[in-house]
């Protein structure tokens, strides 16, 4: 006898009839009820979620991408590509040496999930945006900012977009002949993706790899054999084609178009672009041979292989022998990578365990509202801005826009910061982890996924002494980079705690050559200074102070969270974790489409300075209400006047103020980039009293200040 329709369906039926009918499934038994489980964490806007990243955006110059961003925040925080990122890591690209036939064919097949992350991702430019945008500044920052985002969704895809936009300095060595054949520097910066196994010749965008690495050499590439003949004698340098033969222990995602390597040849190492087809013929490169993929612990959508070359058709970039000198910006530009997508995984696993911890009831009790559990969480919440606000002052020092001292910095920092943030990742991923339980260590989650990736970057672009021994080399070769390192630091250097970290650390590298033991303790300290200072510009007064407290006593490779020191305001910094939204909650002015760039909205002069935003200010170094004892207010008080429009220039459209100052005896001084920065002391007078009003980047003074 079939059952009746009825509008309200079971329910609709008497508590009687519905127990009668239980067997049939219709009521779940007690025992298969799910209760007290937590929802995953998808279809959430990943940038306005963000508090640190905003304000990063915001503070370094941004502003004109935040469209964009905010759409691959979405994408990031979207069910659908969190299934793609499922799916192309459980179906793990497979190696097809041959056809069916017993031809070569030397092929990866991916899974097409893979292909359609691919696919958004350089759609959304993160390989190109900073190339694209050149002349903007920020670009850097903006395009820092979408890989950040990108990476906490699926990680192995970025390494085929990362090799792609650190390649192209050494691109940029191609002889006009080259480009006029094949303009893999055009074709690379793209934002088409073409994952076809075809010619570059016959498509609009393409991906470029890295080839470094061989079995006995590893990070030591001056130790690489792979040797380069000229196919022509009579013609070498520059643009010539070359044979290639030896091997690569280390080539990631084999797909792509063309691989930079190195190789010897008569004068000494050599770079050159190894397509997988010869540009000038169409033909297959065969002599590129691929051996078998790689069996990683994480990063399992990204294949990585093992290459041979016999007699490999190659372009030589530059001279012969600057093999080491094209690499080293590409090598800087993967770094930056490496630290940036590890403070995006170290945000995704935040998130993961705030979701987890606001929703999981245990003992009667939110997790999040035990006292235990809230001190896990803020303490994971310091170290997750920290990682943010110092990748993000390192992508500012990428800016084509960036200052001499800025360059300079990025020098030596980028590998400072790269060897903290990304060593800190593991413990980081795992306390995270351990916030959620037995369902933490289950893979059908993605915090599995997320602990496996989260060495990776640590070991990638020179594991941690390599790191240091670069660092080292800074100190001897380039002053004006310790110079700027220096400056930086010494920013901070009023704050007591600060104050003594620094003062040990100078004197420390005073005799720096004399102890290499020492370097991981010089190298850490200093990361941990600078991410002090960055934090001072861009997070909140809660964090800064509880930064200091817990980071710069003791040891700089702390690994224990949620052991924070009294007088944290724990209820403060969880609010900066505790902040995830909805995308339909957040701005309908974030609206980009990668399919109607043409109608971007950039950022222009709609907005007008207001003269009640603001006034001029005469205070005291020793005031509460000075500027430099108010490090940590400014960030938040810049998003708080963008929001309402304040401080925009009339001019440009663009909140890049600086301030000028002005001691009350009349003297006045160059402009400042930060009313922290400088030692306020007038040069005339002595005195510490002064007046400071704002201008725009762009040389545009507000009228109603001045």
């Amino acid at each position: 006898m079939l059952l009746p329709q009825l509008r309200g369906g079971v329910r609709a039926l008497s508590t009687t009839t519905r127990r009668q009918l239980s067997f049939f499934g219709d009521t779940p038994p007690p025992q298969s009820r799910v209760l007290n489980q937590v929802p995953a964490l998808e279809n959430f806007a990943a940038f306005e979620s963000d508090p640190i990243l905003q304000s990063c955006v915001s503070f370094y110059g941004a502003d004109f991408g935040t469209e964009q961003i905010s759409y691959v925040g979405k994408l990031a925080g979207s069910q659908h590509v969190a299934e793609l990122a499922r799916d192309a890591n459980e179906n793990i690209p497979v190696f097809h040496s041959h056809d069916r036939f017993g031809n070569r064919i030397d092929f990866v097949k991916y899974h097409p999930a893979y292909h359609e992350i691919m696919k958004l991702g350089i759609e959304a430019e993160i390989p190109s945006y900073s190339w694209r945008n050149a002349d903007k500044r920020g670009s850097a920052v903006a395009r820092s900012a979408l890989g950040y985002l990108m990476y906490q969704a699926e990680s192995g895809t970025q390494c085929p977009q990362t090799m792609t936009y650190a390649c192209v300095p050494a691109l940029k060595h191609m002889t006009d002949e080259q480009r006029s054949v094949c303009d893999f520097l055009t074709k690379a910066i793209t934002p088409e993706y073409d994952p076809r196994n075809v010619p570059a010749t016959e498509k609009n965008g393409i991906t470029i790899g890295m080839s470094m690495t061989e079995k006995q050499g590893g990070s030591d590439v001056r130790a690489n054999i792979t040797t380069a003949k000229p196919v022509d004698a009579n013609k070498t340098g520059p643009g010539s084609a070359y044979f290639l033969n030896g091997h690569k222990w280390f080539t990631s995602a084999p797909m792509c178009d063309a691989f930079l390597t190195l190789a010897q040849t008569e004068n000494g190492l050599s770079c050159f672009i190894v397509p997988r087809w010869v540009p000038s013929t169409g033909e297959r490169n065969e002599g590129l041979r691929f051996q078998r993929l790689k069996s990683k612990v994480g990063d399992r959508s990204n294949a990585s292989s093992e290459v041979e070359y016999h007699n490999a058709y190659a372009e030589l970039l530059g001279p012969e022998g600057r093999g080491i000198a094209i690499i080293l910006e590409m090598v800087q530009n993967t770094r930056l990578d490496c630290l940036v997508g590890t403070a995006g995984l170290m945000k995704r696993a935040l998130f993961e365990a705030v979701n987890h911890t606001s929703h999981r009831s245990a003992f009667g009790s939110v997790l999040l509202d035990t006292p235990l559990m809230r001190a896990v969480v803020a303490d994971l919440t310091i170290e997750s801005e920290a990682a943010t606000a110092l990748a993000f002052r390192i992508a500012s020092t990428f800016d084509a826009q960036a200052s001499e001292y800025d360059k300079a910095l990025g020098r030596i920092a980028t590998a400072i910061a790269k060897y903290h943030i990304c060593k800190r990742a593991p413990q980081f991923v795992y306390e995270a982890m351990e916030s959620l339980g037995g369902n933490g260590y289950v893979d059908e989650g993605p915090m599995g996924r997320l602990y496996r990736q989260a060495p990776l970057n640590a070991i990638w672009e020179g594991s941690g002494n390599v790191i240091c021994l670069d660092v080292l080399r800074c100190f001897h070769r380039e002053p004006d980079a310790v110079e700027a390192l220096m400056h930086e630091l010494s920013s901070l250097g009023h704050v007591e705690e600060y104050g003594r970290k620094f003062n040990k650390l100078k004197a420390e590298i005073e005799n720096i050559g004399q102890n290499q033991g020492r370097l991981r303790n010089i190298v850490g300290t200093a990361a941990l200074l600078l991410q002090a200072v960055a934090l001072s510009r861009t997070s909140t007064e809660a964090v800064v102070d509880a930064f200091l407290k817990t980071r710069l006593s003791g040891s700089p490779t702390r690994l224990e969270y949620g052991a924070l020191e009294p007088g944290c305001d724990v209820d403060a910094i969880i609010t900066r974790s505790n902040t995830i939204v909805k995308p339909e909650a957040a701005s309908t002015t974030h609206a980009w489409n990668p399919l109607q760039q043409s109608t971007r909205r950039l950022h222009t002069s709609a907005h007008r300075c207001h003269a009640s935003a603001t006034t001029t200010t005469t205070t005291t170094a020793s005031s509460p209400t000075h500027p430099r004892n108010l490090p940590f207010s400014t960030a938040d008080e810049v998003m708080e006047r963008r929001a309402a429009g304040d401080w925009d220039c009339p001019t440009c459209g663009r909140l890049n103020f600086v301030y000028a100052t002005k001691c009350l005896c009349g003297h006045a001084r160059a402009s400042e980039e930060h009313t922290r920065d400088g030692d306020w002391q007038c040069g005339f007078c002595g005195d510490k009293v002064f007046s400071y009003k704002r201008f725009c980047r762009c040389g545009e003074p507000n009228p109603d200040l001045l």
